[in-house]
């Protein structure tokens, strides 16, 4: 395949950001932790929903392999539409904000690499705050800064005093068998939280991807991929009521989710990033919603749950195996992995694997077991989700025990 050497800019009209994320009052108490067993779960019979899917061409991508610099991306880790329609884009590489028009021309550059004020250590993803500001997620500091759309340096902030929570005090957080992506206050964890008890927790494979669009919909991925190399969304409305089905290519990230118009990162060769939005189109399909949204509970488990210390321990030992495995094929492939069937391994018995994301520059790997109900993950080089530590475990607090 040939890479393209020059930039590409295509759009449309402007499209204006109806709502954005706001920090508010920080809410008192202690974060709520999830519960034990199975879980409540939506019994009503699968619903047939529409089937959405990205248009062949986007209304805006930008980037490009070689020339002008200003249109090189390094590691984007956040792209999102601000409320004048222009576009934020953060390349971690660069620990910088770089600012577009609404049609993608460059505007300006802020943030840096450093400790003084406006400088960053490591860059994470990016918030709009209000009509004028962005949120920048400090990954190295557990900060949150704030700057103007043009630049300007508010004011650091320290990232637990918004989440409360001394584990997860960024924007990437488990609870249950869900790996969770978006939202730090209290309130927009709880509403989360309300959302998945209505669904209950996922059966075999074990945990289920969610990131939060700004609307408050959550969509939620399979963890298998299709053999045409995409994979499975289900857009669930604040409630827990799936609403639509999406296939998304698994070199497609969404990362600003605005109703229809989705803005991501698309990875192309040698995993060089792109900006690409679309706006979703209905296909006139219907599919039912999946099995284990509105099937009973099923019982997973054919021997009692171990206890913490065999639990953490089985997980060990399957990532130490698995790294092993992922070294292997780097070696040989010049990247890692997102596919567990294609590593040379097998885990220790009960556990399951699977990846949230795995590149040339690192992996996320997510483990659980039938008989537990929470998950654990582990990021390793720049894969590794803001607040956590490379190569350490970070499990899912334990859910309490089930009313009745």
């Amino acid at each position: 395949m040939t890479r393209p050497s020059k930039t590409t800019l295509a759009s449309t009209r402007p499209r204006l950001v109806a709502g954005v994320l706001a920090l508010g009052t920080i809410l008192a108490g202690s974060v709520v932790a999830g519960c034990s067993g199975s879980g409540p779960r939506n019994t009503a019979a699968a619903t047939e929903l529409p089937v959405l899917a990205l248009p062949e061409t986007p209304t805006l991508a930008m980037g490009t392999v070689e020339g002008d610099p200003d249109y090189m991306f390094g590691n984007i880790v956040s792209v999102l539409r601000l409320p004048d329609g222009s576009v934020a884009v953060a390349d971690e590489d660069a620990t910088a904000i770089s600012i577009y028009d609404a049609g993608g021309r460059f505007a300006h550059r802020f943030g840096g690499r450093g400790e003084g004020p406006g400088e960053l250590k490591m860059l994470g993803r990016i918030y709009s705050h209000g009509s004028d500001s962005i949120l920048a997620l400090d990954v190295w500091n557990r900060a949150v800064s704030v700057f103007a759309v043009s630049g300007d340096f508010g004011r650091r902030v320290d990232a637990l005093h918004l989440s409360g929570d001394s584990t997860f005090a960024l924007d990437v957080w488990l609870h249950g068998r869900y790996w969770v992506d978006g939202g730090i206050e209290p309130a927009v964890r709880n509403r989360v939280r309300r959302a998945l008890a209505r669904l209950g927790q996922p059966t075999s494979p074990g945990h289920r991807f969610v990131r939060v669009a700004r609307t408050g919909e959550l969509w939620i991925r399979e963890p298998s991929v299709s053999d045409e190399g995409t994979r499975r969304w289900t857009i669930v409305d604040t409630a827990g009521a799936p609403r639509a089905l999406v296939d998304l290519p698994v070199r497609f990230e969404p990362q600003d989710i605005r109703g229809n118009e989705i803005l991501g990162r698309r990875l192309g060769e040698s995993d060089v990033g792109f900006v690409h939005e679309y706006s979703l189109r209905d296909t006139g399909e219907r599919y039912p919603s999946p099995e284990w949204m509105s099937a009973a509970p099923v019982t997973m488990a054919t021997e009692p749950p171990p206890d913490e210390t065999e639990f953490l321990a089985r997980i060990r030992s399957a990532i130490k195996s698995m790294a092993v495995s992922q070294e292997i094929h780097y070696s040989t492939h010049s990247t890692y992995t997102p596919l567990v069937d294609s590593l040379s391994w097998e885990p220790p018995e009960g556990i399951e694997v699977a990846f949230v994301e795995a590149h040339s520059r690192g992996w996320t790997g997510v483990f659980s077991h039938p008989a537990v109900d929470r998950i654990c993950g582990l990021g390793y080089g720049s894969s590794t989700p803001p607040g956590w530590i490379p190569g350490m475990v970070i499990c899912a607090p334990p859910l309490p025990p089930k009313e009745g």
